[in-house]
């Protein structure tokens, strides 16, 4: 066998299954692993926002790479012959072979053979990272300036804070918290402000986007008005710092594992993150420093450095402040940084209550004994799911095939190309309708494709829900979308790339009949035409099915809810 655990290449089906079945059983141990060396760097504000201490698995390779460890073993212990094995990172190359030599097997190890580096090379290589984001923020903290005579002064008294991202499309136009705002009394509105994050704007475009949100008809709390450039140099020499870093000794399957830390910490480069939660950490000191008084500080909780940051802030100088985190989308299987550890809430760096957008999602985080509490909060994003009930298309004449995509580029990718292998994309009786993530562009994934792409599939020009009810079925990769679609009674094919983590997007408690995972070209065929061919009385069932897992994951919008989630 050759085993290659690149990042992005695809493994054979039972390696997958194997490493799949080792994320699922390890988590808890690799948890304990973060834990045990994050209460000895705690006291280091610079490694609660890197990526190894977020345990991240979205963004961080480190869990992967831990399971990857667990795999060679297994492999090794059940008499499987390994011919080579293929990494992409020096330090796990130089680990398995330690391991190679401990249990006696012979074979390759083809992977990068470097040092990390050196002080004086490391500080060289930051300088041209500082630079330009330098720049960048420069330019953002000027375009606040010069627009902060459009601002009014808040209120200092009882606030309550709400994080949110704001990008391209989605500037005073909500998607986080969707009914939130129309929920609230006059009076209510006058001490509720959102705190946007700005991601991936360009430079000429930061003027225009504060203009929006200073004139925008709900409150907006700029925090570049409270930063200062000193707050900006800080977060920015943040890169020289983490040379600093230095975790200890722990060993996995006895080898010590500290040096993929390391290397990880290195190797990041400008993580944008980790300078955004440390500005997060700062705003909240200036505020403090302003004399603002705060009930309630609410996170988009995601589990990212720039989370930590902000949570590290408020607990630090708003002690006595609730703080939530607030899970607003269904998340996936692996997303191991959602559920704070108890090293984290000790230290303030996550919440210690977390809100999901259903009773099940509640339940289920917390399926073993966890330190934080849990609580159902209105699902904002997904309002949309009780203005119209389920879909009822029945016609095969126009049969349309909806693919929505993910923020991650390579998945995206390897969903058309099986879908568009398939076959199916030539069927006159089928009409493809593609809905790339916003944060993505229609031009890099036909890039991708060169030749391979096919006309005759054409992009939605309505909002994904919008698209989903005007659709037959539903193809999409690890997203949230898929379980919205199967309680809007549209059938759902996730397609699963057999590269990384299994980040499944639909609970395993949503019936089969409703969804499939699949593989190939030929699995994803042969369950469109399994859900063309349903007769009358199963779309009945599933829609039937449909609504009652809607209503055990997603809490309707209601001002019940809103004050209760914002303890009004």
């Amino acid at each position: 066998m050759i085993l290659d655990l690149r990042q992005n290449v695809c493994l054979n089906p039972e390696v997958f299954d194997t490493l799949k079945k080792i994320s699922f059983s390890k988590g808890g141990d690799f948890n304990q692993l973060i834990g045990e060396i994050s209460e000895i760097l705690f006291d280091k504000l610079d490694w609660c926002v890197e990526l190894p201490a977020s345990r991240n698995t979205m963004q961080s390779p480190l869990f992967y790479h831990f399971c990857c460890i667990h795999l060679i073993i297994e492999l090794m212990h059940s008499g499987t012959t390994i011919k080579k094995v293929i990494v992409d990172s020096s330090e796990l190359s130089k680990l398995i072979k330690k391991l190679k030599e401990k249990e006696g097997h012979r074979f390759e190890i083809d992977g990068p053979d470097y040092e990390l580096p050196s002080f004086k090379y490391y500080i060289w290589k930051s300088l041209g990272s500082i630079s330009e984001m330098w720049k960048k923020k420069r330019l953002q903290f000027k375009a606040a300036m010069k627009t902060k005579n459009l601002a009014t002064d808040p209120p200092r008294s009882d606030l309550t804070l709400i994080d949110q991202f704001v990008f391209p499309n989605f500037i005073t136009k909500e998607r986080y918290y969707n009914g939130l705002w129309d929920k609230l009394s006059q009076e209510q509105k006058q001490i509720t402000y959102f705190v946007p994050t700005l991601v991936m704007m360009r430079d000429d475009e930061f003027e225009s986007v504060y203009n929006k949100l200073r004139t925008s008809e709900r409150n907006f709390l700029i925090k570049e008005d409270y930063l200062t450039f000193s707050d900006l140099l800080f977060s920015l020499l943040h890169l020289f710092r983490v040379w600093f870093i230095k975790p200890p000794s722990k060993e996995v399957m006895g080898f010590n594992f500290s040096p993929l830390i390391r290397e990880e910490l290195l190797s990041n480069g400008v993580n944008e993150s980790a300078l955004e939660g440390l500005l997060n950490y700062r705003f909240a000191k200036r505020l403090k420093e302003k004399s603002f008084n705060l009930s309630l500080v609410i996170d988009w909780w995601e589990g990212q450095p720039l989370d930590k940051g902000w949570n590290l802030g408020f607990h630090t100088y708003f002690p006595d402040t609730l703080r939530k985190g607030y899970i607003g989308y269904a998340p996936r299987a692996m997303e191991l940084q959602l559920r704070p550890s108890e090293s984290e809430i000790q230290y303030g760096v996550a919440p210690a209550t977390i809100a999901t957008i259903g009773e099940k999602f509640s339940c289920e985080m917390n399926y073993t004994d966890q330190p934080f509490r849990t609580e159902t909060a209105p699902a904002f994003r997904f309002g949309h799911l009780w203005d119209n009930g389920v879909a009822s298309k029945n016609s095969f004449e126009d049969y349309r095939i909806l693919m929505a995509l993910t923020t991650m580029v390579d998945e995206s990718v390897n969903i058309l190309e099986q879908v568009i292998d398939s076959e199916l994309v030539e069927n006159k009786e089928l009409k493809f309708i593609l809905k790339p993530h916003p944060t993505v562009q229609l031009d890099i994934l036909k890039n991708c494709l060169g030749d391979k792409w096919s006309p005759r599939i054409q992009e939605g020009g309505n909002t994904t829900p919008e698209e989903i009810r005007k659709s037959d079925l539903l193809i999409t990769g690890m997203s949230s979308v898929g379980l919205e679609a199967v309680v809007m009674g549209v059938p759902v094919i996730v397609v699963e790339t057999l590269s990384g983590l299994a980040h499944d997007p639909i609970p395993e408690s949503v019936p089969n009949e409703l969804w499939r995972s699949c593989r190939s070209p030929e699995e994803i065929s042969e369950a469109v035409d399994a859900f063309m061919n349903r007769s009358v009385e199963e779309v009945r069932e599933h829609q039937e099915l449909s609504a009652s897992i809607k209503n055990d994951y997603f809490e309707p919008v209601t001002r019940k809810g809103v004050q209760r989630f914002l303890k009004l």
